[in-house]
């Protein structure tokens, strides 16, 4: 547990140095960053500024991934990859699903901020997507803001461009009805009835969220598209939750 708790306050710090790093890279002064973080220009200064702190935040593995704000423009260079392309979409749906529990929990940000051990404004840039932080900062604030941790374990390991991981076969349905849940939640919480395509009732949709049935690929990918999410990410865990039954089926 106070392992964990180092490892926490180490992210907080860390999360708010890569938006720093952000918003110098974009010419904000320090005087202007000093004010978000409330303090003085100095302190701001000496807290994120300098070679030693630049170097401690690229050593950390994987290191917050600073990003375009949230709503800006999404042309995308010609110098991106595929996995840049598909990183930045999750990042925007990740910090849309963050945003979309804040609504909904009514939490003030500034108790978000205290209880994580981030900055106010870091906090805010997360929920901006101005930055993906750590899978244990990203844990927190999914869990103060009432959320499932779990929800967003998907988009976050694309968003952070970190090797996604299987779960045992027993647990890959819910881990694809979980990565199902956080799109939705992305997309504002989009009634059943909405993302229902053809061929699947309403029932059935809801039971895909909750894990108790797991839909044809054809379909799972009609409401993953109407969500607006990228499926590819949701074909590995389909396959993979196919490919187990069928040798269980064997034995």
């Amino acid at each position: 547990m106070l392992e964990l708790a180092a490892r926490l306050a180490e992210d907080a710090e860390c999360v708010a140095a890569a938006a720093v790093v952000e918003e110098r890279s974009a010419g904000r002064t320090w005087a202007a960053i000093g004010a978000a973080a409330r303090m003085s220009e100095g302190q701001a200064r000496a807290r994120w500024g300098g070679a030693r702190f630049a170097q401690r935040l690229a050593a950390r593995e994987p290191a917050p991934r600073a990003g375009r704000p949230y709503g800006a423009a999404s042309g995308v260079s010609g110098t991106a990859t595929r996995s840049d392309r598909r990183a930045r979409r999750a990042a925007v749906a990740l910090a849309g699903a963050l945003r979309m529990l804040h609504e909904h929990s009514g939490a003030d940000l500034d108790d978000i901020a205290a209880e994580s051990g981030m900055p106010i404004f870091a906090v805010r840039w997360v929920l901006e997507g101005r930055v993906v932080v750590p899978w244990t900062a990203t844990y927190t604030l999914v869990h103060l803001l009432g959320g499932r941790p779990g929800d967003l374990r998907l988009l976050w390991e694309y968003a952070s461009k970190s090797v996604p991981r299987l779960p045992d076969p027993p647990r890959l349905g819910d881990h694809l009805a979980a990565g199902l849940r956080g799109a939705r939640l992305a997309a504002g919480y989009a009634p059943a009835a909405l993302v229902c395509p053809p061929g699947l009732t309403e029932a059935q949709a809801e039971a895909g969220f909750d894990g108790r049935l797991v839909p044809e690929w054809s379909a799972l990918c009609d409401m993953l598209l109407w969500l607006g999410a990228d499926p590819e990410p949701f074909k590995v865990l389909w396959a993979a939750r196919r490919a187990a039954r069928g040798r269980g089926r064997s034995t």
